[in-house]
C-alpha cells in the first residue's frame, strides 16, 4: 500500500509513517519512481510502534526495541541484549497504568461532584453560585479542581 492509504488504515499521517522510517522502525520498498509501497509487516510493525508512543512509551525506547536485535550476531547475544530492554518496557508500562488507575478514580470523583451542578440555575463559579456544594468539595479531586472556576483558590 502507499503512504497515504498506510496512514488512513493507521489513524496517523505521512509525516509521522516518514518519521518512523527516518528512524529505522519500517522499511518500505520503493518503486522504480520511489513511491514508498508498505507490505503488512510493516503496517503491524508501524501500528505497534504508533501504539506503544501514544500509551506514553518514548520513541528512542521504541526505536532501540525495533533495532536492538539486528545488531547482535547472535541469537544469545541479541537475547542478552533484549531482555533487559523488554523488562524495562513492562515497567514502564506498569507504572503507566498505576498513573492511568489513579487518573480514573479521579475521573470518577470529579464526575460525581461536577454532577451536583445538574439542577443548578447559577453559573459555576464563587460568585453566582457562594454555597456551591462542588465548590465545597473540589479538593476532592485533582481534575475537578482543573476544570472549575481558576479564579478560586
Amino acid at each position: 500500500m502507499k503512504i497515504g492509504e498506510m496512514a488512513e488504515e493507521l489513524g496517523t499521517t505521512a509525516r509521522t509513517i516518514r518519521l518512523y522510517e527516518e528512524l529505522g522502525l519500517i522499511a518500505p520498498e520503493r518503486t522504480e519512481g520511489g513511491t514508498r509501497l508498505y507490505a503488512k509487516k510493516d503496517l503491524k510493525r508501524m501500528a505497534t510502534a504508533l501504539q506503544l508512543s501514544r500509551v506514553g512509551i518514548d520513541l528512542d525506547s521504541i526505536q532501540k526495541l525495533a533495532q536492538t536485535r539486528a545488531c547482535y550476531p547472535s541469537g544469545q547475544a541479541a537475547c542478552a541484549a533484549m531482555s533487559p530492554l523488554l523488562n524495562q518496557l513492562k515497567g514502564r508500562i506498569s507504572s503507566l497504568m498505576g498513573d492511568l488507575e489513579k487518573l480514573e478514580l479521579d475521573l470518577e470523583r470529579a464526575d460525581m461532584l461536577i454532577r451536583q451542578c445538574n439542577d443548578c440555575p447559577n453559573r459555576p463559579n464563587r460568585t453566582d453560585c457562594p454555597h456551591c456544594p462542588v465548590e465545597k468539595n473540589v479538593d476532592l479531586s485533582d481534575i475537578a479542581r482543573l476544570v472549575w472556576d481558576p479564579k478560586t483558590p
